[in-house]
């Protein structure tokens, strides 16, 4: 276990062989006995081609059955069964699902459209699927209260972080000040390039941001929700932000963009432990 350098910049996402699986945790979360969270590689599972080998993506075209048992390898690492998960269809939106009760539900047809999901339940995973956008992990430590968000750029433009928070004050009483935030693996400004009608778009729309003052022809993300969370009230020094490129690292990440679409997809995971501490 140990920290790495990406850019010159310590990173405090620490990867540890579990399982057989490598699996990146945040430091700053595995400060909080009571809550388990994890990013999965690309390293570990049954599939093959495109999808070597552990794709966790239900949609992506690999078999069921391989994408069904890498999902229950990486689960059992988390001590988790399938139907203790929960998990939405993601529609690059800014809806929150609240999940509230034990049961998961089963098919993807099933699965809720949104991109986010928070929960108080003890013993429910909430997940994201990603392959380059942007997984975040905010966590209420004094209410005990969890989400898990993924933001691509529409999300991100529609301040999708904001909505968690949103949906954690009305359904728990979450005061952002209060919370900590890990933001995982994503495709970073160094590959991201984007045309600039969109870069205009968020320009306008978050004005104040410092990570888009710079900005010609690149985004970067991860900083802009990093900066949105600082902007609803998060202290800095309580958000986790990975600095890791997903493009960049094929031999560990899967990534859309860099492989054109045919690819597997890595999973962003966390729960509220039974027995909490």
């Amino acid at each position: 276990m140990a920290t790495r350098r990406e850019g010159g910049s310590i990173i405090a996402w620490l990867v540890r062989e579990e399982g057989g699986l490598r699996i990146y945790r945040s430091e700053l979360l595995l400060r909080l006995s009571w809550l388990l969270q994890g990013f999965s590689t690309r390293t570990g599972g049954s599939s093959t081609g495109p999808y070597a080998t552990l794709n966790l993506g239900m949609t992506t075209g690999d078999l069921p059955s391989r994408v069904a048992a890498n999902r229950e390898r990486f689960f059992s690492v988390f001590g988790l069964t399938p139907g203790k998960v929960y998990g939405v269809r993601q529609v690059h939106g800014q809806k929150i699902f609240v999940v509230r009760e034990k049961e998961a539900v089963g098919t993807e047809a099933e699965l809720p459209a949104a991109d986010g999901l928070v929960t108080a339940l003890p013993g429910v995973a909430v997940t994201t699927v990603h392959a380059d956008c942007v997984p975040i992990i905010i966590v209420d430590p004094v209410r005990r209260v969890v989400a898990a968000v993924h933001a691509g750029w529409r999300g991100t433009l529609a301040g999708i972080v904001l909505s968690a928070l949103e949906t954690m004050g009305v359904e728990y009483q979450t005061n952002p000040e209060d919370c900590w935030a890990a933001i995982g693996p994503a495709v970073g400004e160094c590959c991201y390039r984007v045309p600039q009608e969109r870069i205009n778009l968020f320009c306008s729309r978050w004005p104040d941001l410092s990570s888009l003052e710079q900005s010609s022809d690149r985004l970067d993300l991860a900083g802009i929700n990093r900066d949105l969370l600082q902007k609803a009230g998060l202290a800095g020094r309580n958000i986790d932000l990975a600095g890791i490129c997903t493009s960049c690292r094929e031999e560990e990440f899967f990534s859309y963009r860099r492989d054109r679409g045919e690819t597997g997809r890595m999973l962003s995971l966390a729960v509220l432990k039974e027995r909490q501490e």
